[in-house]
């Protein structure tokens, strides 16, 4: 019973100290750089860009403390007075402005400053603590074309251009003054999941440890020789 004890103590501190460090950060593949409008038509690009994020996990997600940057110099920590939450399987908007009178008349949820996406070319990259939770390179279309933003059609962790395409050019898809697309919301083109969303590193390790605490358990409750035969 004492060697019992001892595992599961073992086991359960072992748990709260990795479920800690879980919580401490952003896993790979939990939020996924879901849409980007690039180039708009209806305002001018200082006034009208923005890109959107997709939480793909089972978590709330606070937003504070990640950067925003591309390759070069743009770059911009996010931070605000109060948690900056994206819930699980929702949308969040951010954008270089954030009034809807002059900036194509998208809502969005965080308004950044210092970065710039490049309609030709660029980089969307996401860290926190320097680590890369989420990177998108693009290059030309889809992301280049005037007024109609670039969605995500393959829920992938990094994914490359193949990953995306072009809002459907359908009224039901306009907003604000007249541009393509679907900010904070689902895309003209459903979001379908291509590959399994990583399982935080703690759960394997505890299950790991389950397994060896109960097998060490069977062989420490096995007798040290075969029973003498009667």
């Amino acid at each position: 019973m004492n060697k019992l004890i001892k595992i599961l103590t073992l086991m359960s501190i072992f748990l709260f100290c990795c479920t800690q460090a879980a919580l401490a950060s952003i896993q790979s593949g939990e939020l996924l750089i879901s849409e980007v409008m690039a180039n708009p038509s209806a305002v001018s690009d200082s006034n009208g860009e923005w890109f959107e994020l997709f939480n793909s996990s089972t978590s709330t997600i606070d937003l504070n403390g990640i950067t925003i940057s591309d390759d070069g110099a743009n770059s911009h920590t996010i931070s605000a007075s109060d948690p900056l939450l994206i819930e699980p399987g929702t949308y969040f908007v951010l954008g270089n402005n954030g009034d809807t009178s002059v900036n194509g008349g998208y809502i969005a949820d965080y308004v950044y400053s210092g970065f710039n996406l490049i309609n030709s070319s660029d980089q969307i990259v996401l860290t926190e603590d320097n680590f890369e939770i989420a990177r998108l390179d693009y290059s030309g279309t889809p992301f280049g074309v005037a007024g109609i933003s670039a969605e995500l059609i393959n829920q992938v962790f990094n994914p490359g251009q193949s990953n995306y395409a072009v809002t459907a050019n359908d009224i039901t898809f306009q907003y604000g003054d007249g541009d393509f697309g679907t900010p904070g919301a689902t895309g003209s083109i459903i979001l379908t999941a291509t590959s399994p969303i990583p399982i935080p590193g703690a759960i394997w390790l505890f299950g790991s440890v389950l397994v060896l605490g109960i097998r060490g358990l069977t062989v420490a409750r096995q007798p040290l020789t075969d029973p003498i035969d009667t």
